[in-house]
């Protein structure tokens, strides 16, 4: 489920900029779609400069995840969100420990479908979009041929960088809250320090699957 959300996040972003729509949103929404606009921009020209051998390479991909994509979110906030109340246990070594795996798992699960694209388009529902800072909301609407339209929301925070992603809900189903589950179920039957050991090693593997490419 996980993972189906980020693939739908990174394909919605590439029609987001896609659909040039973005203009239409209201003034007071503009600085954080601005955020996910420019990441978007920014994939999709390294996507049409690149050669297909380049794009191939899970480790070319990840670069490009880390240096366009990553600096629109904020991981650390998602992070803590993730753990829930289990961050206000952990040790600051544990919660370094655990921002710099999720932050991996975040790069390499983006890689994997930032290539994908679809033929969608994003409809922004401005009358919808929020902004009381330091929060703000941005609503779109997925529309897919033969399907029903898919609801996708973008939970922004604003930071002393600027806005930043936190959070992103597909129909109803929201990234924080489905990584918070599954991580709160298997730190219930082992331990914090053991999901980040095992996330560790998951990431190593993704490491060397991508060095060997």
């Amino acid at each position: 489920m996980i993972e189906r959300i980020l693939k739908l996040f990174a394909m919605t972003c590439l029609m987001l900029f896609a659909t040039g729509q973005a203009a239409s949103a209201d003034t007071g929404a503009q600085a954080p779609l601005k955020v996910v606009q420019t990441a978007v921009d920014q994939t999709l020209q390294a996507l049409h400069t690149h050669t297909k051998a380049q794009l191939s390479s899970p480790k070319y991909v990840n670069q490009m995840v880390s240096s366009i994509i990553l600096p629109a979110v904020d991981v650390e906030a998602s992070a803590r969100l993730v753990l829930g109340r289990y961050w206000r246990t952990a040790t600051p070594a544990q919660r370094s420990a655990f921002v710099e795996q999720f932050k991996l798992l975040l790069i390499h699960t983006y890689a994997k479908s930032l290539t994908e694209y679809t033929d969608s388009k994003v409809r922004f529902l401005t009358n919808r979009d929020t902004v009381n800072a330091p929060f703000a909301t941005i609503y779109t609407q997925v529309q897919r041929s033969s399907q029903q339209p898919l609801a996708v929301d973008y939970s922004l925070i604003k930071t002393e960088a600027g806005w930043k992603v936190y959070d992103i809900t597909i129909s109803g189903l929201s990234l924080v809250t489905n990584y918070r589950t599954t991580f709160s179920q298997e730190i219930a039957q082992t331990s914090l320090e053991a999901l980040i050991k095992r996330l560790a090693k998951q990431n190593e593997a993704n490491n060397q699957g991508s060095a060997s490419s």
